[in-house]
């Protein structure tokens, strides 16, 4: 139960986390991610769960930075608790490798205007494997 309730807060903190170092290139921008109010559903292991997020206008143009900007902004952002392995940026999909603890987590993210859809993989020091789909869609303005 213990690594349950852990393995669910880390997959919604990578979740975020992946939200906060979302980036691409500034001619790309609109294509990627846009102000406003986001719903993201993570799925994996019979289980959904639905958060909603504002993304003001100051952090969609932080995300929309080029990779290394969107790096740095992740490691800031990261404030020690976890490291970045790797970030790509690849047209409209981003990729990133990060260690938190004793997790590693890989993320994979493609991005289609006001949508996008992704994996998160989560592996344990102990082998353990979760994987979980998310997928996004901008609901509108900000509540």
């Amino acid at each position: 139960m213990k690594y349950q309730t852990m393995l669910r807060r880390t997959v919604l903190l990578a979740s975020l986390c992946g939200l906060v170092f979302v980036a691409a290139s500034s001619l790309r921008a609109a294509d990627r991610m846009a102000a406003g109010q986001w719903e993201f559903m993570l799925t994996g292991n019979g289980e959904s769960r639905t958060t909603n997020q504002c993304i003001t206008a100051d952090k969609a143009n932080e995300m929309n930075g080029d990779t290394k900007t969107a790096r740095a902004i992740a490691e800031k952002n990261a404030k020690g608790r976890c490291t970045i392995k790797s970030y790509d940026i690849q047209g409209d999909t981003v990729k990133y490798s990060l260690v938190c603890g004793d997790r590693t987590i890989d993320s994979r993210t493609t991005f289609h205007g006001d949508t996008s859809e992704g994996t998160l993989k989560t592996t344990t020091a102990d082998g353990n494997v979760d994987t979980r789909t998310v997928k996004a869609r901008r609901l509108g303005a900000c509540k």
